[in-house]
């Protein structure tokens, strides 16, 4: 398996890899839980149809000292659509007579998104405390299965029209991107909550959907 892998992601598995074994020996408090929130930041252009809501898995390693590492799997469901129009009037000579020309293009584009945050985060106060704020950085992956969708309408010299659509699949490589978190968390009975303000700046450009800066509010619950 390793043998397939990229000199980045052999990288990235093996830090993994001894991350899990120093949270391992330290006999921390292991949490899992949820995560889910509403971003603010636009996702894509033209007529935005994403939906606001990101939403994961969450596991927490606490570590001596009040600091903890944090790993997230969170998805978000993207979309937007372009629609163009043209002058029907005109047909355009070309070397064989008139070709059809277009008239009304639709363009639609839908991605399920999946990021996965690793931060490292330190508690203002003692474990043992009822209110925990806390903040935190790190780096996130983020890769994309995207659906493109869309048809064109062309009108010919005798004013026919004709529409052809299409459509593709494709998945996107993978971003790289550094996050910041604040927020607090507090503990009723067995289940604590972690209400958190979250910043992602991505490294790489996102031609589909304007993704360079992600801001959003999330809510953790863990148990």
């Amino acid at each position: 398996m390793l043998c397939t892998l990229t000199m980045r992601q052999r990288i990235l598995y093996f830090g993994l890899l001894i991350l899990m074994g120093v949270c391992g020996a330290s006999a921390q408090v292991v949490s899992l839980g949820v995560k889910g929130g509403i971003r603010f930041t636009d996702a894509s252009g033209g007529q935005d149809e994403s939906r606001p809501y990101i939403v994961g898995p969450s596991i927490e390693f606490r570590l001596p000292a009040h600091f903890a590492i944090e790993i997230d799997a969170l998805y978000q469901r993207l979309g937007n659509t372009a629609q163009y129009h043209f002058f029907s009037g005109i047909t355009s000579p070309g070397n064989n007579g008139p070709f059809p020309y277009p008239v009304a293009a639709i363009y639609r584009v839908r991605a399920n998104s999946w990021e996965f945050p690793v931060l490292g985060k330190y508690y203002l106060r003692p474990r043992t405390a009822a209110w925990q704020p806390f903040i935190g950085t790190g780096w996130a992956l983020r890769t994309s299965g995207v659906h493109t969708s869309g048809s064109v309408t062309t009108v010919d010299s005798a004013g026919a029209k004709s529409t052809s659509s299409y459509h593709s699949h494709y998945q996107s490589g993978v971003d790289v991107g550094a996050v910041f978190a604040a927020g607090v968390k507090y503990r009723v009975g067995r289940v604590a909550f972690a209400p958190e303000a979250r910043y992602t700046r991505w490294g790489g450009s996102d031609s589909t959907f304007n993704r360079k800066n992600e801001a959003a509010v999330l809510l953790g619950i863990t148990f």
